[in-house]
């Protein structure tokens, strides 16, 4: 079950995050397609910018593929590289053809000459770049991009092969795709992490609830049995004795007490837990709080021959409410006394510390194991200790918890050989 919860978290996962990124990767490509372009066109419209100053020196149309700039060494000297003027790398002037166009006689006197361009498709080309428009673009059919210079009679026109953009839209997208690849693998695998991390609660949450079912099912069980194995007798004796009588009716009575204890702490643990429930927060008197609570589990710490100690300051308030504050002592005094050996004892203190209100519960004789600890305040666990030894339903502590986050309070738990096992609240005021 889990692992269809984990592959649907990754596929997830993956499918939005590859859908963002490569919505990220198109756009990019797109931009960096349009940048090479208008770095292009600046390239070539800088090639001819050294012939601009020499216009009344056009070559002789006689000259075919005359060198560019001969016999006039000062032309040289005002040529300038493009990839400097740019940044539009991978290109040269050995890669342009440049020519001069007369556009009434459609002679052309080339400037300067790539071998790779075909010298046919360049003349077609002339014609074709002397009767549009654009002094830029694309021919297509001769797999052409031009730069034309516009004079009164004659214009210059650079021609470059189009896979100059086509090389560099392919690298483009390569590096692209391999970047895609690699983030994507790197998002697989933390997407695995997340997944495991994400389905632990999950996992959690469903064994401490199949413990739980297994524990309350036999703490059910016990009770059911003895209110119909009670029940059952009574019908079959008729003629019992009322004494005799009275006692089934007792056992019965207590079985359906134990039922309805356990009810009672699950309804409880819900009504705290609700989202929306919120609390009128007053003053009330720790120090009060603790001694009577302390004053009506005494009978109970005699019957179990333990010592109880005290320590409470005097006029201590926190924030909370009487009936919070009351369960939150009797709570935890009770649960040393149910943990505490015979004859052992108990510590009780009240007092403040770094002017925070504080109540202490120590019982000495009993310890909890460490890999308990952790989840003594999660919903339903029982120790080893408290399965073995002490009638409960792991509802406890959780309802005190989340008494004590209710009233803005926090409670901590400490246990060691030396110490024993300790609670602590730290309230508000």
């Amino acid at each position: 079950m889990f692992t269809g919860y984990r592959r649907r978290f990754v596929l997830s996962n993956m499918g939005l995050c590859g859908a963002v990124l490569l919505i990220t990767f198109i756009v990019l490509g797109v931009v960096t397609y349009r940048d090479q372009y208008r770095e292009l066109e600046n390239t070539m419209s800088i090639m001819l910018k050294p012939w601009n100053i020499h216009d009344n020196m056009k070559p002789s149309p006689d000259e075919a593929e005359p060198p560019p700039f001969e016999n006039e060494p000062h032309h040289r000297e005002e040529r300038r590289d493009p990839k400097q003027e740019t940044g539009f790398t991978g290109v040269t002037y050995s890669m342009f053809t440049t020519v001069y166009y007369d556009k009434k006689t459609h002679d052309i006197s080339y400037l300067s000459f790539n071998s790779d361009i075909d010298k046919d498709s360049v003349n077609l080309a002339c014609e074709k770049v002397g009767s549009i428009r654009d002094n830029f673009g694309t021919l297509t059919e001769y797999g052409l991009i031009y730069c034309r210079d516009d004079m009164e009679r004659e214009c210059k026109i650079a021609f470059v092969d189009s896979s100059v953009i086509t090389y560099g839209v392919i690298r483009s997208t390569l590096f692209l795709a391999l970047t895609f690849l690699v983030i994507m693998s790197f998002i697989f695998f933390i997407s695995l992490k997340l997944s495991s991390t994400a389905v632990k609660p999950l996992e959690q949450a469903i064994e401490m609830e199949r413990n739980f079912v297994a524990d309350i099912s036999h703490d059910l069980k016990t009770p059911i049995t003895i209110v119909l194995t009670n029940n059952s007798i009574l019908k079959s004796t008729p003629d019992m004795q009322p004494e005799e009588r009275l006692q089934w009716i007792d056992s019965t009575d207590e079985a359906a007490k134990s039922m309805m204890k356990l009810v009672t702490q699950m309804l409880t643990l819900s009504s705290l837990e609700a989202a929306e429930r919120t609390v009128e927060l007053i003053d009330v008197s720790l120090s009060s709080s603790a001694e009577k609570c302390l004053l009506q589990l005494e009978s109970l710490a005699f019957e179990q021959s333990i010592t109880v100690k005290d320590e409470i300051s005097d006029d201590i308030t926190v924030k909370g409410t009487d009936e919070y504050v009351e369960k939150i002592c009797t709570g935890l005094i009770e649960n040393a006394l149910k943990y505490e050996e015979t004859g052992g004892t108990i510590e009780v203190k009240v007092f403040t510390h770094k002017k925070k209100p504080m109540l202490t519960v120590t019982n000495k004789g009993s310890r909890i194991e460490e890999e308990d600890l952790p989840h003594i305040f999660e919903r339903f666990y029982r120790g080893d200790k408290a399965r073995s030894g002490c009638r409960g339903y792991g509802l406890g502590l959780p309802i005190l918890k989340q008494i004590t986050e209710l009233i803005g309070a926090k409670i901590i738990v400490e246990s060691t050989d030396e110490i024993g096992t300790r609670f602590t609240v730290e309230f508000d005021v």
